[in-house]
Formats: structure tokens, C-alpha cells, sequence
């Protein structure tokens, strides 16, 4: 899966889970992520992206709070 939408400044200041919340935001509202579209499992996206489970944990519960994501136990995040 080509993550062309995701680019994070590790020297930043802002935290990377808020900048991978910000980029997969961006990517549903502009049309880039439709909806039902999959997104890579935590695990996956962590390790591609070199960032802990934690960062990437973060940033997918806190775009499911705002209804950008939904969770399907068992299934993974899905744009929504």
C-alpha cells in the first residue's frame, strides 16, 4: 500500500501522532481515503513507517472519536 498522503516531520515539534492524525484526516476529507477504503492494521503502519504501535494507536482512536474512522473488531479501520 502506498502511503503517498502520509508525510511526517520527525524533527517537528508537533507530536507524529498528531501529525499522522492530521494526514489521514486530510486524506478522508479530501477524498484521497473513500469511504470503507482500509487502512493498514496498527502493527503494519508502525512498522512501515518506523513509528510505534502506540503513535499509530493514538492517532487511529482519536479519528474514530471524530468519525473519520470506524473499528470492526477482528477487521482493522476503515475510512468512513
Amino acid at each position: 500500500m502506498a502511503y503517498d498522503y502520509l508525510v511526517l516531520d520527525k524533527s517537528s515539534e508537533i507530536p507524529l501522532y498528531h501529525q499522522l492524525y492530521l494526514c489521514i484526516r486530510h486524506a478522508v476529507e479530501k477524498g484521497h481515503l473513500k469511504e470503507g477504503d482500509r487502512l493498514p492494521s496498527v502493527r503494519r503502519l508502525a512498522s512501515d513507517l518506523a513509528l510505534s504501535c502506540t503513535t499509530v494507536e493514538t492517532a487511529y482512536q482519536q479519528l474514530c472519536v471524530e468519525g473519520y474512522l470506524r473499528s470492526k473488531p477482528k477487521r482493522g479501520y476503515f475510512a468512513r
